[in-house]
């Protein structure tokens, strides 16, 4: 038995499975990082929403403390949707949404900004 050739062939298998995981570790990394990043993107576009409640005869409903970004604005009660507001207004933190037609039944308005 050659211990020369056995030791060199047991070297040269250290040797690749160091390099093996030494590039596991460096793909391991890369991909972290991309979900990482692709993690951020996610927290940016996820809309943050506020929800109030309209009763019966309101036409305002005022969100306070509302961040900036797109407003989305949703009116829904047991009758169903109701789509039509006439003014959106927002001052500093502070959103009022003016209806047309005042309430017929209890309404959920959410409100989502993105």
């Amino acid at each position: 038995m050659n211990y020369d050739y056995e030791i060199q062939n047991l070297k040269e298998e250290v040797a690749s499975l160091r390099e093996a995981f030494l590039q596991s570790q460096s793909n391991l990394a890369e991909s972290q990082g991309q979900i990482d990043n692709t993690s951020n993107k996610v927290e940016q576009i996820t809309p943050t929403t506020y929800t109030k409640t309209a009763y019966i005869g309101d036409t305002d409903v005022v969100f306070e403390n509302v961040p900036q970004g797109n407003i989305t604005v949703i009116a829904e009660s047991e009758n169903g949707y109701h789509p039509y507001y006439t003014e959106l207004k927002r001052e500093n933190d502070r959103v009022k949404i003016r209806y047309v037609v005042p309430f017929e039944s209890v309404t959920t308005i959410t409100l989502s900004i993105v």
